[in-house]
């Protein structure tokens, strides 16, 4: 049986989820530094509602990869810091489409522009020829994992 640290120097999965959590990491202290009053969760959500606002909770739910009840606190926390309001959808009462407020849309540039420094930070001393061959290794590990999830749903 191996032990931690064999099992940890040749894993993918673990290396993968190290580089995730210390980008993520490195992300809030960046928001922190920059004083942008932002968590990981809040980002992603925001994220997605730059991509396209009024989107449902469990849409978001979907894309972030999280339960309803979390994305519904990250939600609230968000209201209470007048990123995001909720609204009724118009034919389905049951269903919050979710929309950024003046303030939470003028948060974008300089967010982005957070992250495009924390990925900079994170590739330095990497050639582009690497990083590109990284994303690409990196999306045949994603449509794999998104196509044996298919097949065993």
């Amino acid at each position: 049986m191996p032990t931690f640290e064999t099992y940890s120097a040749g894993s993918f999965g673990y290396k993968i989820d190290l580089v995730a959590r210390l980008i993520a990491q490195r992300l809030s202290q960046n928001f922190k530094a920059h004083n942008f009053d932002v968590t990981i969760e809040q980002w992603r959500i925001l994220l997605y509602l730059w991509k396209q606002d009024g989107q449902s909770q469990n849409s978001l739910a979907l894309s972030t990869q999280k339960d309803e009840p979390s994305v519904s606190r990250i939600l609230n926390n968000m209201e209470k810091h007048d990123l995001v309001v909720r609204k009724r959808h118009p034919s389905d009462r049951r269903t919050n489409l979710i929309y950024l407020t003046e303030k939470g849309r003028n948060l974008q540039d300089d967010l982005m522009a957070i992250g495009s420094l924390t990925n900079k930070e994170a590739t330095e001393g990497i050639s582009s020829e690497e990083l590109k061959q990284c994303i690409e290794t990196l999306n045949k590990v994603i449509n794999n994992l998104l196509r044996v999830r298919e097949n065993s749903a």
